[in-house]
């Protein structure tokens, strides 16, 4: 019988030793990342899962000054359950009933704005800027389309962009920024990382990781407030494009209201961050904007019922109706149904 040499056995069995945990981990990784797309696919809505999608599926770095993160054109796909659809423009498409009324001959008004104007996880027909088109287009025929021109992670100075690569060769007649808290965060990250973007699970784990090893990372009021203390950088880079946005749309001759979107999860008055939205307001009015305050047609106390799942904050299509309704009754509204033809 053959006698097997000790010293060159036990190297073999090291390996197996560690190779065994390693495979184990690499199934483990494996199905994770399978299980996540797979998840997604069936309609098992996770937040973090849905916006790595949309980032690639939907969203593509801009090789064009200031606009940072832009729409791919003339794509679908569906996120968080619904169908989010772009044109030939990178804007949303609206629904096939509401597009099936245009001509062509329309005037055009503009939403621009990020996630939360967009209407991130509001199906087709009931985000704001289609419920706006019906209610401008309800008295006298269909006169006004009503582009919706956000993109999700925007600020402020990337929507001022936005608008003058994109929105103002329409000749726009009514142009609506839609401010939210976070607006004077700093522009993200054009590219993302190889491996984050390659992987749902690594990108997942990369948001997910810090919140629960910092829970400081978890204080989204204190965040927010943050943004807006006197003399930092975001609020002077909020104030800036404001100012720059309002004396655009005046030197083209193009009115401007400035939507405040609520936080939502208090969003009646604004909640906790009523100073900030006043701050907001007051650069608003400042730089030419009207301002069109809805907080008021919100419920008092906890603003749950307006989330698009109960994991995600995003206003849906229940709290899109309200703010396109104050769109629709605010003074700009009325002068341009007036004016039209």
């Amino acid at each position: 019988m053959e006698c097997v040499n000790s010293t060159e056995a036990l190297p073999r069995r090291r390996l197996r030793a560690i190779a065994l945990p390693l495979w184990f981990v690499l199934l483990t990784l494996v199905s994770a990342e399978a299980g996540l797309r797979i998840a997604s696919r069936a309609g098992i809505l996770l937040f973090d899962v849905e916006m790595w999608r949309y980032a690639r599926e939907v969203k593509r770095p801009s090789g064009r000054a200031g606009v940072v993160l832009e729409h791919r054109p003339d794509v679908e796909a569906t996120l968080m359950g619904v169908r989010v659809r772009t044109d030939a423009r990178g804007f949303r498409r609206a629904a096939p009933d509401l597009e099936a009324l245009r001509t062509g001959n329309e005037q055009a008004v503009a939403v621009v704005g990020d996630s939360c104007a967009l209407g991130w996880g509001v199906p087709e027909g009931a985000t704001l800027a289609e419920e706006l088109e019906r209610a401008l287009n309800a008295a006298q025929g269909h006169r006004f389309v009503v582009v919706n021109a956000s993109v999700g992670n925007s600020n402020t100075a990337m929507e001022y962009a936005r608008y003058l690569q994109d929105v103002r060769p329409l000749h726009p007649a009514w142009v609506i920024v839609a401010f939210f808290v976070n607006d004077a965060e700093p522009d993200p990250r054009a590219t993302t990382p190889l491996l984050l973007a390659r992987s749902v699970l690594l990108a997942t784990l990369a948001t997910r990781i810090p919140t629960l090893l910092f829970p400081a990372e978890r204080d989204y009021r204190g965040y927010y407030e943050s943004l807006y203390a006197p003399r930092s950088a975001g609020r002077e880079a909020f104030a800036r494009a404001l100012r720059s946005f309002g004396a655009a749309l005046r030197a083209d001759r193009v009115p401007g209201s400035m939507l405040l979107i609520p936080e939502m999860h208090e969003p009646r008055g604004f909640g906790p961050f009523a100073a900030v939205y006043r701050q907001a307001a007051a650069l608003g009015a400042e730089s030419g904007f009207e301002v069109v305050d809805p907080s008021d047609d919100f419920a008092p106390g906890s603003g749950e019922t307006y989330w698009v799942t109960p994991g995600d904050t995003h206003p849906n299509a229940r709290a899109h109706a309200l703010l396109a309704a104050a769109l629709a009754r605010s003074p700009l509204a009325r002068r341009l149904a007036q004016a039209a033809p």
